[in-house]
């Protein structure tokens, strides 16, 4: 069974995407430079010192790591990081030098290029974040007796390879040589065990809580905006057009009551989602026309990216989207601010965060403008319990740190 795996693999499967990929080259720009990048690590030099890899599908996931990151440069100024990624999202996001030495595309996953790839880099450590495994990266590291470890671990085989009996003994493949796995909860935990094989398995918190933490500390010093006093701040994150369609109708109506500043950071930051916004709500502001230190009195569209996390910082309430479309966004960003929250109300619970803060009064789905409206001039009336319900929501966030240290302690300072 294991042989006809690897022949399937290796002769149809990644034939196929090799022809994908080159095909797509043609009129995706994203896939073309990954084709034209895909060899760029030959252009880091020999190595003189320990070497640490780092590898994430792609942007959302290498943020998870950062802290640990820093971590690394503290205690070991001379190891050096190397991130890798199978996505131009990452590649391409990745920017701030602190947070890598090198950053290169992992090679299509043929034998050849992986053997290639490692023989060059030649790490001491590899770290795979949450779930990017392939067969023959992982086969050769193993072979050379690089520890290899999956951290922020999710048990994915009901997403990528299905949950028929050829797709459990592939991924079986792929776990059994790993050196270790790090399950994020309980319930992967659970599902990597249920596999039976004979790689140690632990339930370690996922290190994306300690980055959270850390961006909330380093906020708490970073003057972003200046709000005028004596207005309560509503920031809307990750919004779509649907969460932008109830929350501005329901703003218009609370403004009557409360002095409220709401912030609308769009997911998407194209002209057009920007115009939509616009035509939505009264007179506003533009983040990329704002001056130095002007004071922000109006609504505010944010049409930047990379700015959320640090404005969750002004926000008395905030609103997470997504969860009318494929699914909520991160709801522990805000969370970590202690404040309130609010999401759409059909798909939060892809999100096990979303679902204890739920559990726990700190996030409140709403499916209408009536529901929103009611809850919100609640929470703008009644200091005591916006407070309240945000303290539990910090605590929430604060009481999962600690998980990059432990990666840090246990896997690479150890080596």
């Amino acid at each position: 069974m294991q042989i006809f795996l690897k022949l399937i693999y290796n002769l149809i499967a990644l034939p196929l995407l090799f022809l994908y990929s080159k095909l797509m080259s043609l009129t995706n720009d994203k896939i073309k430079q990954r084709e034209e990048f895909s060899e760029s690590y030959l252009d880091i030099p020999p190595k003189k010192n320990k070497r640490v890899l780092i590898h994430a599908s792609s942007m959302g996931e290498y943020e998870q790591v950062k802290y640990l990151v820093e971590i690394i440069r503290k205690n070991e100024p001379n190891t050096e990081i190397i991130a890798s990624f199978f996505s131009p999202s990452g590649y391409n996001n990745l920017k701030e030098k602190k947070y890598f030495d090198y950053k290169v595309y992992l090679p299509l996953d043929f034998k050849n290029r992986v053997k290639k790839f490692i023989d060059h880099i030649q790490p001491d450590i590899v770290l795979v974040v949450r779930y990017d495994l392939w067969y023959n990266f992982v086969r050769y590291l193993n072979k050379y007796n690089i520890p290899t470890h999956l951290i922020n671990a999710t048990y994915t085989i009901s997403k990528s390879l299905g949950k028929k009996y050829l797709g459990v003994n592939f991924y079986k493949l792929l776990l059994k040589r790993l050196t270790s796995i790090y399950a994020v909860n309980d319930y992967h935990l659970g599902k990597f065990e249920s596999i039976k094989i004979s790689v140690p398995i632990s339930l370690v918190q996922d290190t994306r809580y300690d980055r959270i933490i850390s961006r909330v500390e380093f906020a708490s010093n970073n003057k972003l905006l200046n709000i005028a006093p004596g207005n309560k701040v509503l920031v809307v994150g990750s919004s779509w057009r649907l969460d932008i369609s109830l929350v501005s109708s329901v703003v218009k109506k609370v403004k009557k009551n409360h002095n409220l500043i709401t912030i609308y950071v769009p997911h998407e930051i194209d002209d057009k989602t920007i115009a939509n916004i616009k035509n939505k709500i009264d007179d506003c502001l533009i983040y990329s026309d704002l001056t130095n230190g002007q004071i922000i009195d109006k609504d505010l569209i944010v049409n930047e990216i990379g700015l959320l996390l640090d404005l969750y910082k002004y926000a008395d309430i905030a609103y997470v989207g997504g969860a009318f479309g494929a699914g909520v966004h991160s709801v522990t960003e805000p969370a970590g601010y202690g404040v309130p929250i609010f999401c759409g109300n059909q798909h939060y619970k892809n999100s096990e965060d979303a679902r204890r803060l739920v559990a726990k009064g700190g996030l409140v789905p709403v499916g209408n403008s009536d529901q929103l409206l009611s809850k919100l001039n609640e929470l703008l009336s009644d200091e005591e319990l916006r407070q309240r319900i945000g303290n539990q929501n910090k605590e929430f966030v604060y009481s999962h740190s600690g998980a990059s240290q432990i990666v840090y302690e246990n896997l690479i300072k150890s080596n």
